[in-house]
């Protein structure tokens, strides 16, 4: 049916004001649309002259009763009763709201017949009927009879929207699509806000792979809170195949919040959801193996001093991954290695966007690809042992101080290290690596496995730092 604009609108006006008119009636269902209060206030209304047909207190007669109930209920989109309502009226306005409520419930042939009859009103009602006729028609499936009308009353009247979008869907209905678009840009020329145009337009686009004119029409029909359920669906598989799942997902969502049991969107919905977690899946699969990759780069790639190179080697670091498992405190610790060293190991990770102790920030290694994360609800009896403060060992002063020195306050972390990281600390040697070893064993665990490399020879209690003298030993 033919729409006008108003820049305000007001149901009770629109309704029963005392400029009333088939114009003012069109506007109904836009005006309660546009705010909850005035749906409610409609309500009211429709049911205030069901109980008590009066305007302004004075009675009207069954036949104006009739229609504007009608109108109200036609508005309210409960169909059924006002084509009841408005059965009661013999006006031909009342016959023209009759006709596009069987029109918006599917039965065309009826509502060709009903606008027809409708016809006979004034100059305004005419129109109005005239228009519905030759959609009632079209989407009865007589197309060519439904172009040669449109043409006519869109040549007669070249301003109304309504008739260029209709005239555009006959010549789609008719396969006649280059002759559609123009007509839908039309009506979007003379109504910028035709979402019916903007659709059928975003549709075609789609059809002919014009993939970004497609989503601009349907981002437009979906823009405002209104639900436009085909938009958004059409949308959402739209930016699917783009691959942008989250606006998808909130497409798909807002069709189930107007209609929860909407089959396609939940379908749609859970499909998103699976290529989301697939890309999720495939990026962190990347990622990990992008790390790998830079992580088991020889440190002997990089351009460091010969005795950066010789405590490295002293500790058993000969990777990337190796030296930023290890801490600041862990290198200042071991023979030889200063400020200076870390420096230059600092600045070298840097340029790499890397950290020593990177790994330790994270409370569990990334789980490989293909595996699962282990549990971490339960704390079994071992792992209550490697939270044991280290001090329950009842270490000797010197053991103590390498302990400090590195970093390690729990038996977890003691166990993490090997023999020969902790003979590579300061005043760390045999004595201490034996006494370490036994006070382990009383909890049933033991360092980390990794034998001396052939030919390395006991390191004793004492060292120096790049030139300084040590003086800490016991």
């Amino acid at each position: 049916m033919a729409d006008t604009s108003s820049p305000t609108l007001d149901v009770q006006q629109l309704l029963i004001g005392h400029s009333r008119s088939m114009e003012s009636f069109l506007l109904v269902r836009k005006a309660q649309a546009q705010l909850p209060d005035e749906r409610r206030q409609l309500e009211r209304l429709v049911i205030e002259l069901m109980e008590n047909p009066t305007i302004d207190g004075k009675a009207i007669d069954h036949d104006e009763a009739a229609l504007i109930i009608g109108v109200g209920l036609w508005a309210l989109g409960r169909l059924e009763e006002a084509i009841a309502s408005l059965a009661g009226s013999s006006s031909p306005e009342a016959d023209s709201f009759q006709a596009q409520c069987y029109l918006e419930t599917g039965f065309y042939e009826k509502a060709s017949e009903v606008f027809d009859r409708a016809q006979r009103g004034k100059a305004a009602t005419k129109r109005v009927a005239a228009i519905g006729h030759a959609e009632a028609i079209l989407k009865a499936g007589r197309t060519d009879a439904a172009i040669n009308e449109l043409r006519a009353l869109a040549k007669s009247d070249p301003d109304n929207a309504n008739l260029h979008y209709l005239l555009g869907l006959a010549y789609d209905n008719a396969g006649r699509y280059g002759e559609a678009t123009p007509e839908y840009e039309k009506a979007l020329a003379i109504e910028p806000h035709h979402d019916a145009a903007s659709f059928r337009l975003g549709l075609n686009a789609a059809l002919r792979g014009e993939e970004d004119r497609a989503l601009e029409h349907y981002e437009a029909v979906t823009a405002g809170p209104a639900t436009y359920t085909n938009a958004l669906i059409n949308l959402g598989v739209l930016l699917e195949d783009r691959r942008e799942y989250q606006r998808a997902i909130e497409c798909f969502r807002r069709v189930l919040r107007a209609d929860p049991t909407h089959s396609r969107a939940r379908m749609f919905l859970k499909d998103a959801h699976a290529s989301l977690d697939m890309v999720y899946d495939e990026d962190r699969q990347r990622e990990m193996e992008r790390r790998a990759q830079l992580m088991s780069v020889p440190i002997s790639d990089f351009e460091l001093s010969v005795r950066v190179r010789n405590c490295l080697q002293r500790m058993n670091i000969h990777t990337l991954g190796d030296l930023v498992a290890h801490t600041e405190e862990e290198l200042l610790a071991s023979k030889n290695f200063g400020e200076t060293s870390l420096a230059e190991i600092r600045e070298m990770l840097a340029l790499r966007n890397l950290r020593l102790g990177i790994d330790r920030e994270e409370p569990a290694a990334p789980a490989a690809p293909g595996e699962e994360a282990a549990p971490t609800e339960a704390v079994t009896a071992d792992e209550a042992a490697l939270t044991t403060p280290i001090g329950q060992l009842d270490l000797s002063l010197r053991s103590r101080k390498c302990m400090e020195r590195l970093g390690i306050v729990t038996l977890g972390q003691l166990v993490a290290h090997t023999a020969e990281e902790l003979l590579a600390s300061r005043n760390f040697g045999r004595t201490s690596l034996t006494e370490v070893a036994e006070k382990l064993a009383r909890y049933g665990m033991r360092l980390k496995e990794s034998p001396l490399p052939p030919g390395d020879e006991d390191l004793d209690e004492g060292g120096d730092e790049e030139g300084a003298t040590n003086t800490d030993a016991q």
